[in-house]
């Protein structure tokens, strides 16, 4: 009885055991369920530890982008306040075809509207390798337009108080109101020794002794757009050094063969004053032609309608796009070229001038069929050119001069 009463506790306790086996079983099954869903589940923790690390790239892009906002915004600011970059001669004579023939505010008013951007930029020294160290660094602008017969500084430059007028009004409307010339005797040689600047080396005329032929009446007419005594008031801004009546010749061929892209159409021009037998300057394709007239294009005829357009879109500071048409104290008239400052071969009575439909050539001291007058300034050594932003718009780009 008492082997069998303790076989029987025995029994019972095994099966307590099992039980109690099989319920923590349960329960760790349960805790693990439960465990397994607060880990996997949707709000579980693996999930929220996803979205946390989604929130967190996010949070981390967009203080990304907040700091590049403030680094931008802070260039933005210090840019403002060092203002625009100037752009010295070194910088013109790398890439002249980008800077030549923008607007310029240079301190003399043309068009008597009271504003100076009337001048554009022509040319720099050191843009070619032959120019000499007088002109290295000097910045060249020239009248963006023709200008009016009845603008004071050239009307003051056009007088003479000792000998008469120097030049005159060609006509008082149609195609010569605002065009000029010597009138119908040529004017007295106006020597150019002893002037300071010495305009002959300041503005390049040194291929052709003018005061050797100084009984020619194309030099003596020359020596007034290259005295530069006459074309003073256009040197007065605050800037200017020293101005003529027009660009010589040599200048002129400088600044376009600088920037001419033979794929547009056309040539690059080159003056020769050397021969003996010539009373001025040969112009033509290279230093050695004896032609008397050029034409730019590479047919040697006038701008057709697509060489026109491309004049007009790049190259306008050269070449009038067609004979322009303004009106000047209620007169309506126009001009077919400009003069340049240098005597033509052609003739004892040829001075050069450039034509609106693409030549450069010669046409007689009194000619009345339109040229008119660009002076040329040459600005003081050292200065620099700044892009004026509220000046400047789609149509036009203007830079101020800076010391």
């Amino acid at each position: 009885m008492k082997r069998g009463k303790i076989i029987k506790k025995e029994a019972e306790q095994r099966g307590i055991t099992l039980i109690a086996l099989v319920i923590t079983v349960i329960i760790m099954l349960i805790l693990a369920g439960v465990t397994l869903n607060m880990a996997l589940g949707e709000n579980g923790l693996f999930q929220m530890a996803r979205n946390g690390g989604g929130a967190y790239k996010e949070a981390a892009d967009k203080e990304d982008l907040a700091l590049q906002q403030g680094s931008e915004e802070i260039a933005n600011v210090l840019e403002s306040l060092k203002g625009p970059e100037t752009i010295d001669d070194g910088e013109l004579t790398t890439n002249p075809k980008k800077y030549y023939g923008e607007y310029v505010n240079y301190g003399v008013d043309l068009d008597g509207d009271e504003n100076t951007i009337d001048w554009k930029l022509f040319y720099v020294g050191g843009t070619d390798t032959n120019d000499s160290d007088d002109v290295k660094g000097m910045i060249y602008l020239i009248a963006a337009d023709y200008v009016p017969m009845e603008n004071e500084t050239l009307k003051a430059a056009m007088e003479d108080k000792d000998n008469g007028a120097r030049m005159f009004p060609s006509r008082t409307s149609g195609y010569g109101a605002l065009s000029a010339n010597w009138g119908s005797s040529a004017p007295a040689y106006q020597p150019l020794d002893g002037l300071s600047p010495d305009p002959i080396e300041l503005f390049m005329h040194t291929g052709y002794t003018l005061s050797s032929k100084s009984g020619n009446p194309n030099s003596a007419a020359t020596s007034t757009l290259l005295n530069t005594a006459n074309w003073a008031g256009f040197a007065k801004g605050k800037y200017g050094y020293a101005a003529i009546g027009g660009p010589t010749v040599e200048m002129w061929c400088k600044a376009w063969n600088a920037v001419v892209d033979e794929e547009d159409g056309f040539r690059k021009v080159y003056p020769n004053g050397n021969k003996t037998s010539g009373d001025g300057y040969y112009v033509g394709a290279d230093a050695n032609q004896t032609s008397t007239y050029y034409y730019i294009t590479k047919s040697g005829s006038s701008f057709n309608t697509t060489e026109k357009d491309t004049i007009a879109k790049n190259y306008n500071v050269f070449f009038p796009q067609t004979e322009l048409s303004v009106t000047a104290n209620g007169v309506k008239g126009n001009c077919y070229g400009y003069w340049l400052a240098s005597p033509s071969a052609g003739d004892t009575n040829y001075v050069l001038g450039v034509g609106y439909y693409g030549i450069v050539s010669g046409g007689t001291y009194r000619g009345t069929y339109g040229n008119g007058l660009r002076p040329v300034v040459c600005l003081q050594s050292g200065v620099k050119l700044q892009k004026n932003t509220a000046k400047s718009d789609d149509t036009k780009t203007v830079y101020d001069i800076v010391k």
